[in-house]
């Protein structure tokens, strides 16, 4: 990695950065390295329809407000269908 090093004189700064007091009027180094950008990646629908299908995003379904729930349906008749779902009871 590249890095460059370089003394100035703190005024020729602080058009730049906000300098603490006890960095005024006085000669600093100043250090720069690039930045490494992370890659953005974004999520193809492919990809979520596959994960989707997974188990642990499976026993989410129903468990969710906005799924087609009843609105008076509670968290323990939720497990209690996903027990019976599951065990075949």
């Amino acid at each position: 990695m590249t890095a460059l090093r370089k003394i100035v004189d703190s005024s020729a700064l602080t058009d730049i950065f906000d300098l603490p007091p006890a960095f005024i009027n006085r000669k600093v180094e100043v250090v720069m390295l690039p930045v490494e950008e992370k890659k953005v990646s974004h999520l193809t629908m492919a990809q979520i329809e596959e994960w989707t299908k997974s188990p642990e995003i499976q026993s989410l379904v129903g468990a969710l407000k906005s799924t087609g729930l009843s609105s008076d349906i509670s968290i323990s008749d939720i497990r209690k269908e996903r027990l019976a779902e599951k065990y075949k009871v």
